[in-house]
């Protein structure tokens, strides 16, 4: 990999071969990286192809050479973690399709006895994937405040819970 370098040089001059070249010199490492994230081959792959895909787009763009498997794990990653979401998102899809009522029912009832405040909180950090940063700024409520009621929350719904499935 030492003549990266060269190689993405080439590569911004439009030479096909180099970037073959960059392929067959980084796919392993980007292999190596993705799939114990995914534990899918066929994900890692679609993965791998949508940064290769990304890089060819920009690559006249490429400031520094010398940093592109650090630009290319970056991309990389960003593109595992949208699928992680997605896979996130059809999981709960099929449960939606599977009508676990008992189960929704037991989550709509643990909610309700959470102050409206902290069910806020918790909707927008689970449901939502909204950071603590976000909903602090979403609710006007203090970050050090917000991770307070989140933690209380939790507790809360560990009780009640707890005390339904007894």
């Amino acid at each position: 990999m030492e003549n990266l370098e060269e190689i993405v040089k080439r590569i911004k001059n439009d030479d096909e071969e180099a970037f073959e070249e960059l392929y067959r010199e980084t796919v392993r490492y980007l292999y190596a990286i993705i799939y114990p994230c995914l534990l899918s081959k066929e994900d890692t792959e679609d993965v791998i192809q949508n940064t290769y895909m990304k890089v060819y787009s920009v690559r006249k763009r490429i400031k520094s050479e010398k940093y592109i498997l650090a630009y290319m794990k970056r991309i990389a990653i960003s593109y595992a973690m949208r699928t992680l979401k997605k896979r996130k998102r059809f999981n709960a899809n099929i449960a939606d399709s599977n009508e676990n009522y008992e189960i929704k029912e037991l989550i709509n009832l643990s909610l309700e006895k959470l102050d409206p405040q902290d069910r806020l909180i918790v909707t927008l950090f689970y449901m939502e994937d909204s950071s603590i940063k976000e909903i602090s700024f979403l609710t006007g409520i203090p970050a050090n405040t917000v991770k307070t009621r989140l933690f209380r929350a939790r507790m809360k719904l560990r009780e009640v819970i707890k005390n339904e499935l007894i």
